[in-house]
């Protein structure tokens, strides 16, 4: 099952690693305290420890029990991402740091939800093609109120996915809260092998290629490569390229897979806590330079998804079809942590080539159809199909 979706960097500037260190640097005096004892109320920093201190001063006089200074480190590293209010940045457990590799290495076992935290709730962002989730009817937007019985309300996004994930062949009951059902409803979910293939692709009627991207991973930018090769050889009127609930992955696969359609051009624009503006461009020469594109976008579809898009809808190279994508417009590093424990920090907001912002907000298709695909019908894809064989 494929939980939280980050939006990982595989290289860090130096300016990142400074801050990062500073993070590190602040987190280990912090903790020192907890081992040493150290009783200063404020550190160098400025922040006043005081209640801290306090709080674990008066734990140690007075609870009966015994204070497990492993579970006291990693509750308050966890309490200091936690207070940044973003729902992207987490500290990660070594289990949770283990998933998150796994996930984007597109084999591992669960339901196969991208799920996300959204206005307090966990919410499913995109059921992966073919997984269980999707077999059994969820849906994108679909908020989990409860697992097994037990309400998701108070529970970190990392608790609820820790409470869906499991072997496969063992069951889990979720409880959904649906806009369009009036009441909750459940839904019991056997959990399965989940293989996620990057990419598909193949010819549709009249010459037209078909390129799918289900998520940007490890793989994903060879995969599409090779497909493009391979479509190019017939020579396609158009190409449509898949995006519906596709929840990102790794920015950094985007440029090279933009470079597949476009001249050399940026891509993208990170904006980052001091408000410089960095550019990220393609530098490939395109294999598919002037073949229309159709792009199919839903709520599912965020992250590096929504990057690919948007560049393509700036350049006026693509025209979107489908549905307002999801709106998450920030960049977050997975930073290495002691213990085989991880840092998972929003390091960044990314703009479209033209400088619109996306956070919040999500894309807006060029032609505006309802994604209600089903088992024999595809409206969304029967318009780009439409609009290519003209």
């Amino acid at each position: 099952m494929a939980e939280p979706t980050p939006q990982p960097k595989k290289s860090l500037s130096q300016k990142t690693v400074k801050k990062i260190f500073l993070i590190s640097a602040f987190i280990a005096v912090f903790l020192a305290g907890i081992f040493g004892g150290i009783g200063f109320e404020e550190n160098r920093q400025g922040l006043d420890l005081g209640s801290f201190w306090k709080v674990y001063s008066l734990i140690q006089a007075n609870y009966v029990g015994s204070l497990d200074k492993n579970k006291a480190v990693q509750g308050a590293t966890q309490g200091l991402v936690d207070s940044l209010g973003d729902p992207f940045s987490s500290y990660l457990t070594t289990a949770a740091k283990n998933d998150l590799t796994t996930e984007l290495s597109g084999q591992f076992q669960g339901i196969g939800a991208e799920l996300v935290e959204k206005n307090e709730t966990v919410t499913i962002l995109a059921p992966l093609a073919g997984s269980p989730a999707e077999k059994t009817g969820l849906k994108a937007g679909d908020v989990i109120a409860k697992v097994d019985g037990k309400s998701t309300e108070g529970q970190s996004l990392d608790q609820v996915v820790g409470e869906i994930r499991g072997a496969k062949g063992t069951a889990v009951t979720l409880t959904i809260v649906r806009s369009n059902v009036q009441q909750p409803f459940d839904v019991k979910i056997t959990r399965d092998d989940i293989a996620v293939p990057s990419v598909s692709s193949k010819t549709l009627a009249g010459n037209v290629a078909f390129l799918q991207i289900n998520q940007f991973g490890n793989d994903t930018v060879g995969e599409v490569q090779k497909a493009v090769t391979d479509l190019a050889a017939s020579k396609p009127k158009a190409l449509i390229i898949d995006l519906r609930d596709d929840p990102g992955g790794f920015l950094d696969d985007v440029a090279p897979i933009f470079g597949e359609f476009a001249a050399p051009s940026i891509v993208v624009k990170e904006k980052s806590k001091s408000g410089k503006i960095t550019e990220l461009r393609s530098t490939a020469i395109p294999v598919l330079p002037t073949t229309p594109i159709y792009v199919l976008v839903n709520g599912g579809s965020a992250s590096a998804a929504e990057i690919l898009a948007g560049a393509l809808q700036d350049y006026k190279r693509a025209t979107l079809i489908g549905e307002k994508t999801f709106g998450k417009g920030s960049v977050q590093d997975v930073i290495d942590l002691p213990g085989n424990t991880a840092l998972r920090i929003t390091i960044a907001e990314w703009l479209t080539p033209n400088g619109r912002t996306i956070n919040k907000t999500g894309l807006q298709p060029d032609v505006k159809v309802t994604d209600a695909k089903t088992d024999s019908s595809d409206p969304v894809l029967a318009k780009a199909l439409e609009l290519a064989n003209k």
